[in-house]
Formats: C-alpha cells, sequence, structure tokens
C-alpha cells in the first residue's frame, strides 16, 4: 500500500489534478510501461491510497476515502510516431498556439499547458498545430525544479508532458475534453536543461471517445517516450459552467 497527495500547484482545470501528472505519480506502483484509467477528479491535499486488487495483483487501485480515482496496470504503448518536427517548425506551432485566443480556454491555469501560468511555475508547454502537417508539437527544456534525488526529470513530469499535446492534437476547436485512459512508457528520463520536442497527434474517435498519442524526442530526434491517450468529450451542461466559472 502507498499514500500520496498532490499539491494544487499540480492542477489541470484549478479545482483539480493535471490527469497526466497525476497517473504517473500513481504509475510509480507498477515500475515501468502502464495503464492508468482516471475515473473520477483527483484532488488535491487528499490522502490518496494506492491498493494492490486482491483479485488481480499486478493491477491497482487509487483510492480518495471510499472512492476510486483510477486503476492502474501494466500497460503496452502502440505508437506510429511521425518524423519530428525542425527547431523553425517547433517555433511557429508555439507561436501558433500562444496567438490562438481560445487555446486553453477552459484550462488556463493548468501547470502543463495553461497560458496563465508564469515561467518557473508551470511547465509552459504550448503545443500547437505545426505548419502543412496533421500533428502538433511544441519545444521543451525542462527546469532543474522537475529533477528528482538522481538529477533526472521524474516519471510524473515526463507523464504530463504527454499528456495535454495530446489533447491538443485532436483539434477540436477547443471543445472541453477530460483525460479517461493514459498509457505511458518513458525510455529514458532526461535531464534538466535538455533539449527536447513534444509531438503529438490524432488517431480517432468512437462517439465521445477521442484516441490520440504523443512522443518525445531528444536532440538526436531519438524518442525517449510515448503514449496513448483515451480522451473523453465532456456534454454535461452543469460541468461545463462549473469549469467555465473556476477557471475564469
Amino acid at each position: 500500500m502507498t499514500e500520496l497527495v498532490i499539491d494544487k500547484r499540480f492542477c489541470g482545470p484549478r479545482a483539480f489534478a493535471n490527469g497526466g501528472y497525476a497517473a504517473g505519480r500513481f504509475a510509480s506502483v507498477i515500475g515501468g510501461p502502464a495503464e492508468v484509467m482516471l475515473k473520477a477528479p483527483v484532488p488535491f491535499d487528499t490522502a490518496i491510497i494506492l491498493v494492490a486488487d486482491e483479485r488481480e495483483p499486478s493491477r491497482f487501485r487509487a483510492m480518495a476515502g471510499d472512492v476510486e480515482i483510477a486503476t492502474i496496470r501494466p500497460g503496452t504503448v502502440s505508437v506510429t510516431p511521425p518524423s519530428p518536427p525542425d527547431n523553425n517548425a517547433a517555433v511557429a506551432a508555439r507561436q501558433a498556439f500562444i496567438d490562438d485566443g481560445d487555446m486553453t480556454l477552459y484550462y488556463p491555469y493548468c501547470f502543463v499547458c495553461g497560458k496563465r501560468r508564469a515561467e518557473g511555475d508551470g511547465m509552459r508547454i504550448f503545443a500547437g498545430p505545426v505548419p502543412d502537417v496533421d500533428f502538433n508539437a511544441d519545444q521543451w527544456t525542462p527546469s532543474d525544479d522537475l529533477a528528482g534525488e538522481d538529477g533526472l526529470v521524474r516519471p510524473e513530469f515526463v507523464w504530463a508532458a504527454l499528456d495535454c499535446p495530446t489533447a491538443f492534437a485532436l483539434r477540436m476547436d477547443n471543445a472541453p475534453v477530460l483525460l479517461g485512459r493514459f498509457t505511458v512508457e518513458v525510455r529514458r528520463r532526461p535531464a534538466p536543461g535538455e533539449p527536447l520536442i513534444v509531438a503529438a497527434w490524432r488517431d480517432g474517435q468512437e462517439g465521445r471517445k477521442h484516441f490520440s498519442s504523443s512522443a518525445i524526442y531528444d536532440e538526436k530526434r531519438d524518442i525517449i517516450a510515448v503514449a496513448n491517450a483515451v480522451w473523453i468529450e465532456l456534454n454535461d451542461s452543469a460541468m461545463l459552467a462549473r469549469l467555465r466559472a473556476e477557471n475564469a
């Protein structure tokens, strides 16, 4: 049994945690590629207990009191990554994100992609559309405060970096979505200050479920982490009103 608490700094919407970051924290019990299914908003400043499932020892549940927040199990990522954009294309994609007033309309304070997060506070990964291709990307240079005791970027921040770009790659005119399932393989953890590119692309749709994937490339254009995401399109008017009010 493992207990963890998530700080308010690591929000997606202001009222609950960023899904990719939280999933990365939960995945620590697996110790390798993992699939996390989020079943409820992840609360702040609350003891979350990761407990093994008695029926399936390799599967865990994240519990906040009596509420099951997520399930965690070993996972397999399947991707066909594009060739990464060059630096000029990545810069153009980032600028397109910054210039689009609707980007992060619902989540402007998100730890990963929020435009209202200051330098040194949020990760500020702005994965906009790359010109003339069907994927999104941005440059990312991890800051020193993301490092663990071994000097490398902690796994949960790699998960977070892979998360938000997969939402924007859906190119849904900023229709609000929430992360439902996230499967990640971290092949190599980067060092703070290492220049990286994050790219994401759309994989398909089944009703309100939208599928996308992402990859992180190093300076040699080698892939160091990959992810598959399932996003759920919100159609609950009360939830949409709450998000607008909380994130205005």
